[in-house]
């Protein structure tokens, strides 16, 4: 992404999806500033164009054209932007903000990128401190139009609503196929009770698809979801423990700390159901991009393990959240019979 923003700086000049800003937006309480913040990525975010685009942070511009720079000394915070925004438009606008050096200049940039769900409008109210200042009503809304902004007009409303309706529904696309296998870690290879849950996503499709998902395991008496990383820690503890108290064989011996390693992947447990949800990389917005015509192995990076007091059926449900869904999340319905689920089992270690 660096690239690309200095790729902007150095051969493009201000247009419909890139600024130059000088100076961070200011936020704080009484800055009579703080509405250009609300009005420009409102601006960038009903733009139609599926492209990225760029307010570039620190830049100094003649003509639209990066003649100098100017940096930063303290990189405001992304969340308190979103919070601002959030305070007063909707629905939400995806978008980063990150800094990077450039020619020995800290200089930071926004990337307003996948918003599909215009219009972006005022929900509340805004009216600056300065009595001349910005004042923004409900229901009022911005685009870019080359390189300034101006107040939305009915053929814009028009565009956008005809661009959403547009969009082709690709939730027939994708498939999952589920599998159960054990554990190769050695704090769990040897557990016949505890088998690994995989989950794998098939695009059916020619073209990429970005996707979120979150797998529900329903719980029972002779089954309950866990997450693998989890186990591995509580039964290294459990080793270690023994280790100790073993003490002729523990003289001398120093075992390595268990590292919890990240896997993009968030778990929580309640008392019907397990939830698995996978998370973001840093710097994106959504969890998993499923290749054309592919499928991608073990989508949860490990982490579904089923404890099994004795062979059961698994009731699960994927739900799915894409861009590309524009009738909202799809839900996929499995149920793993006992019989199946007997196969994957040693009766010997339950």
């Amino acid at each position: 992404m660096k690239e690309t923003v200095i790729n902007l700086i150095e051969n493009e000049s201000e247009n419909t999806k890139l600024d130059f800003k000088q100076e961070q937006y200011p936020i704080d309480k009484g800055n009579a500033k703080k509405g250009e913040f609300l009005k420009d990525m409102c601006a960038f975010a009903n733009l139609t164009s599926k492209e990225d685009k760029y307010i570039i942070i620190g830049i100094e511009e003649k003509g639209g054209v990066a003649v100098g720079y100017k940096p930063i000394d303290e990189l405001q915070d992304q969340a308190s932007y979103q919070q601002f925004l959030n305070q007063y438009i909707e629905p939400e606008i995806n978008f980063e903000y990150r800094e990077f050096v450039y020619r020995d200049n800290r200089l930071a940039y926004f990337r307003i990128f996948d918003n599909d769900k215009g219009p972006y409008l005022f929900k509340a109210e805004y009216r600056g401190t300065n009595p001349k200042g910005s004042h923004y009503r409900i229901g009022t809304g911005f685009v870019r139009t080359g390189s300034s902004t101006r107040e939305l007009k009915r053929e814009d409303f028009e565009k956008i609503y005809a661009e959403r309706s547009s969009v082709k529904d690709r939730s027939n696309d994708i498939d999952f196929e589920l599998e159960i296998w054990g554990f190769t870690s050695p704090e769990l290879k040897y557990k016949g009770y505890i088998k690994h849950l995989r989950v794998d996503v098939i695009n059916l499709s020619n073209s990429s698809i970005d996707l979120d998902v979150e797998a529900k395991i329903y719980n029972n008496k002779n089954v309950k979801a866990k997450c693998t990383q989890v186990l591995e820690h509580n039964f290294f503890r459990e080793d270690q423990d023994k280790s100790l108290l073993a003490f002729t064989s523990f003289q001398g011996k120093v075992t390595p700390q268990f590292n919890f390693r990240e896997t993009n992947v968030r778990f929580e447990n309640y008392k019907e159901y397990s939830i698995y949800e996978i998370t973001p990389n840093k710097g994106t917005h959504t969890a998993l991009r499923a290749k054309q015509k592919g499928k991608q192995i073990d989508i949860f990076n490990g982490q579904i393990a089923l404890v099994f007091s004795r062979p059961t059926e698994i009731i699960i449900e994927i739900t799915v959240r894409s861009n590309d869904f524009p009738n909202g999340p799809k839900i996929f319905e499995y149920n793993i019979p006992q019989e199946e689920v007997s196969e994957f089992l040693d009766p010997w270690d339950l």
